[in-house]
């Protein structure tokens, strides 16, 4: 998710009251610019879980390389991350061609902020398993973490290609086309990523923002709602729909979200308010 500017508890309903210059269409146009996608690529799974995907052994491992592996297995379980790779290292050493030992020792590198090693490993990875998608994912994510934005769209391309019933590559391919500002295809991708996931709340708010990115507010504010209807406690699509009543000029419904944002999370609120102020 996206580090928004940090602010204090202090701010209150008086934020909004005391911005009424704000409020007309330079607050909004603001609004708009500033509101950028919500939910930003993750991080390579293995920071938070590892998807082992689609391994296919097409000959039998070295024992060495076996063992190795499953050394570097226990050390990334208990966080011990560059023992970790001298492990995965290791059992490539004895089986270069041991797809599984690549990415996890791709991953141990994403996990020591090493991306340049990470994409390495990861590409080295989906040569020799082209078909294993979460390999791929994890590829444009180290990609996205160097910025390199093109790279890691053609990835996940790739990754939908390959399993286009997946919406969680349909979802990191929309983030990555908006990063780069190709805003109406991320609004489709993210379309796809909710008709193939729709109790997904990230997917209805990042697709909320692509049609905001597209001036589409009535649009927006619809997937505000549907994911406002999944998670109720859902301080992104309660900003969101703040920003849509400041555009429609609605300062009842604004304030109303905005009550409800300050409950919820008193930082984005306290940053809504200094928007509105500017």
């Amino acid at each position: 998710m996206i580090n928004y500017l940090q602010g204090s508890r202090e701010q209150s309903l008086r934020g909004i009251s005391a911005a009424r210059r704000g409020w007309g269409a330079g607050a909004a146009l603001l609004l708009a610019f500033l509101l950028v996608w919500l939910c930003l690529a993750p991080a390579a799974r293995g920071e938070e879980e590892v998807g082992e995907g689609e391994i296919k052994t097409t000959q039998e491992v070295n024992i060495q390389a076996s063992i190795n592996l499953k050394k570097g297995l226990r050390l990334e379980k208990e966080g011990k991350w560059e023992e970790a790779v001298k492990a995965f290292q290791e059992a490539l050493r004895f089986e270069p061609r041991y797809g599984e030992a690549c990415h996890h020792l791709g991953l141990a590198f994403v996990h020591l902020g090493q991306y340049p090693q990470a994409v390495e490993a990861l590409k080295e990875t989906v040569r020799l398993q082209p078909r294993w998608i979460e390999a791929r994912q994890n590829l444009g994510l180290a990609l996205s973490k160097q910025g390199k934005w093109d790279e890691a769209r053609a990835e996940f391309q790739e990754a939908v290609r390959l399993a286009p019933e997946r919406a969680e590559s349909y979802y990191l391919l929309g983030v990555t086309l908006g990063k780069l500002e190709r805003h109406k295809e991320a609004m489709e991708a993210f379309a796809k990523a909710v008709r193939l996931a729709p109790d997904s709340v990230k997917n209805h708010n990042n697709l909320a923002m692509a049609y905001i990115k597209l001036d589409r507010w009535q649009d927006a504010a619809r997937e505000f709602n549907k994911s406002l209807g999944l998670k109720k406690d859902n301080p992104e699509a309660r900003y969101g729909l703040c920003a849509y009543y400041v555009k429609m000029g609605d300062r009842e419904a604004a304030a109303r979200e905005y009550r409800m944002l300050q409950r919820l999370d008193p930082q984005l609120a306290k940053k809504l308010a200094d928007l509105l102020h500017k």
